[in-house]
């Protein structure tokens, strides 16, 4: 059981979740209907819309291919309300420009009025964080208990940047990985092939890159930004979400 947050009155609600703008945080809060009470305007900007135009409404009416996911959030929503229980999501899908992106959300219990009960969440992208793909998303070291895996549809095809090495699906879908911490084996794992071809398709990127290893690959990827692309390869057709409770 997560300690509830609790505010006295709305403006302080409203305050507390406009402060964690300046920590990088998009935030928010919602009622026992599910519809956002507030939310701050990184959380506005990460769905491409006016804040009035989020407030009142529920998660499967905004944008970035997620209204397939409402039923889910639905259950977390009820989970954060009926347990009390702090969770946290792991999840790609797309930013408002198209690109994948990957995000962690934290939903937490709380307190209107000292009696009304609400939703709060906060959320951060974590497209380039090292530690959130290998500890979160591909369970490397899986601190944290998974206690479920959803897969909804998701059939659009996402395009990558321009890259200013060209590479073809196959290699950017291996250093995407790669560039996230992810080990060769892991990797062969992730897209069900030999540990020889991901081996193969690491040294065509090394040729590409000029680089005379595996880590001078990595650290010369990472100066030319390509830790910012998402290869749509990862998709498979469907976006992954994983619900994780502490």
């Amino acid at each position: 059981m997560h300690p509830i947050y609790s505010f006295k009155s709305f403006a302080e609600l409203e305050t507390f979740i406009d402060q964690l703008e300046s920590v990088g945080q998009m935030a928010g809060a919602k009622d026992l209907q599910h519809n956002f009470l507030y939310v701050n305007a990184s959380y506005a900007d990460f769905h491409g819309l006016p804040r009035e135009q989020i407030i009142g409404k529920k998660s499967g009416d905004m944008p970035n291919g997620i209204s397939v996911l409402s039923q889910l959030m639905y259950e977390q929503d009820q989970m954060v309300l009926l347990q009390k229980k702090k969770i946290i999501m792991g999840s790609i899908h797309p930013h408002r420009n198209g690109d994948p992106r990957a995000y962690k959300f934290r939903k937490y219990p709380a307190l209107l009025n000292g009696k009304d009960p609400l939703i709060l969440f906060t959320g951060e992208d974590l497209t380039c964080d090292t530690t959130f793909w290998s500890d979160i998303l591909w369970g490397i070291e899986p601190a944290i208990k998974v206690e479920k895996l959803v897969a909804a549809s998701y059939a659009q095809l996402l395009e990558s940047k321009e890259l200013k090495i060209p590479l073809n699906e196959n290699e950017l879908s291996v250093l995407t990985l790669l560039l996230r911490g992810v080990p060769v084996k892991r990797i062969a794992s992730i897209y069900d092939l030999s540990t020889r071809t991901i081996e193969n398709r690491i040294e065509s990127l090394k040729d590409k890159f000029g680089a005379l290893n595996q880590q001078n690959l990595i650290d010369t990827a990472r100066k030319m930004g390509y830790q910012s692309v998402i290869s749509r390869a990862i998709f498979k057709d469907h976006m992954t979400y994983n619900l994780l409770v502490e």
